[in-house]
């Protein structure tokens, strides 16, 4: 399917299936696309900053917002032969688009690994070039930027760095309905840090369309925003480089399949090594100088829970942060999806109890407590017998059969991550274990 993500002043290039009208728009406009994204970005991000960010940077946003607009429209299930795959021709405006069509190969190379579909791009002249503010610019000390989500990872992250001294970070949130009174505004609240916390929205709509749900590019728009505000802080203006922290549990981050049928791409890939290894390439072909780093590479959910320097402030937050993969618009934890094992385990680990953990569930009914027993509610068909809960069992049964480095597999190669390949298997092994830690406190292992 062909798609391009352009602003509403620019012609449809011909042959093109939908458009997606990006950054600007009104409802003439607006009536003759298939969709819009991030209509709102430059005004709240001028109206947070009074600075405008390095051209590149917007180039990359306007990518991002087109790759998530073109996930959305077009839909698996309609377009796929196998069910999952699509092929998607997507054209970009752009301020240079020589620089990024001589990249295109390496881009379509990295959305296919996070998306696990064929792209290709094509990028033609139209960059975002909005007016500068026009209020006075103010200062930006800064030093760095972390995203900060409302999951508990990027909680963690941010509670770590608050309690050492040395970084200044601008938070940053990609802004969803349902999260912004719950966790993105209290967070920030609780930790101290609302003057230092940016909070834009994609808000990517494809109306009368039946939309793609899987999200698998998510996140990119989240590192977009991380991109623009590294970008207007007096750091960067001053030619220095700006880390961008994109904090995440190792065991997640690497989404080692559980079985062989389950599809890596079914989690998101946005913090797996290989990915941000291509990213990372890319900004530094851009001259885009920021620096993506996740200290938390190495550990599982547990441990980071067990680490973190202020267990005081994790023990007043933790259990309204989000985790759940199939929350959807109840945003509660389901409580069966491999995220929520991830995160059951994770409290279990921190706390030794399983009646520890505080958070909402839908399964099994949280309000029957177990207070360190098993709890029989597991064993009902609505959590055992779930798709995810499964796998997860399926796959501890081969580790205990065959051992942890047959069943990660080829998904951790030397050839892909190096010397430090060993760390790798020994994390995705590890957050496997945790859970299963959790599995068996339930009974159900």
């Amino acid at each position: 399917m062909k798609i391009a993500a352009l602003r509403p002043d620019q012609p449809s290039p011909i042959g093109i299936d939908h458009r997606i009208s990006i950054f600007e728009g009104d409802l003439g406009p607006l009536s003759k696309t298939s969709g819009y994204a991030g209509l709102s970005v430059a005004n709240e991000l001028f109206k947070w900053s009074g600075r405008s960010p390095a051209t590149k940077a917007w180039d990359f946003t306007a990518l991002a917002l087109g790759v998530v607009g073109a996930d959305r429209l077009v839909n698996r299930a309609m377009v796929s032969a196998d069910g999952w795959t699509r092929e998607i021709d997507l054209t970009v405006g752009v301020s240079d688009p020589h620089t990024w069509q001589g990249l295109s190969p390496k881009i379509a190379e990295m959305l296919s690994f996070l998306t696990g579909d064929f792209w290709n791009l094509t990028f033609v002249e139209g960059g975002f070039h909005p007016a500068p503010p026009k209020k006075p610019p103010v200062a930006r000390p800064e030093t760095c930027v972390a995203l900060l989500s409302g999951g508990l990872d990027s909680l963690i992250g941010a509670i770590d760095m608050e309690a050492t001294d040395g970084d200044l970070p601008v938070y940053v949130s990609n802004r969803v309905r349902g999260d912004v009174k719950s966790r993105q505004e209290a967070f920030p609240a609780a930790l101290g840090v609302k003057g230092r916390c940016l909070s834009l929205n994609a808000d990517p709509r494809t109306p009368g369309l039946a939309a793609e749900i899987s999200q698998r590019p998510r996140s990119i728009i989240f590192i977009a925003f991380g991109i623009l505000a590294a970008t207007v802080l007096d750091r960067y203006k001053d030619g220095e480089t700006v880390d961008l922290h994109t904090p995440e549990n190792g065991f997640i981050s690497l989404n080692v399949p559980l079985t062989m049928m389950r599809r890596g791409s079914l989690s998101t890939r946005t913090t797996h090594p290989r990915f941000i290894h291509m990213l990372q390439k890319l900004l530094d072909e851009l001259g885009i100088n920021v620096k993506l780093r996740n200290r938390y590479q190495f550990m599982t959910k547990g441990k980071m829970m067990s680490d973190c320097l202020d267990q005081e402030k994790l023990e007043e937050l933790a259990a309204a942060s989000m985790s759940c993969g199939r929350a959807g618009r109840s945003y509660t934890h389901c409580g069966r999806c491999l995220p929520c094992l991830v995160r059951r385990s994770s409290f279990l680990k921190w706390k030794g109890r399983i009646d520890a953990d505080e958070t909402k569930y839908l399964h099994p009914d949280t309000s029957l407590r177990v207070h360190g027993r098993i709890n029989s509610e597991f064993h009902g068909k609505a959590f055992a017998e779930y798709d995810d809960v499964i796998q997860t069992l399926t796959a501890l049964d081969y580790v205990k059969r065959y051992s942890a480095r047959r069943w990660i597999g080829p998904a951790i190669g030397t050839t892909s991550f190096g010397a430090r390949a060993d760390d790798y298997r020994k994390t995705a092994e590890d957050g496997l274990l945790e859970i299963g830690a959790f599995l068996e406190v339930t009974g159900l292992r």
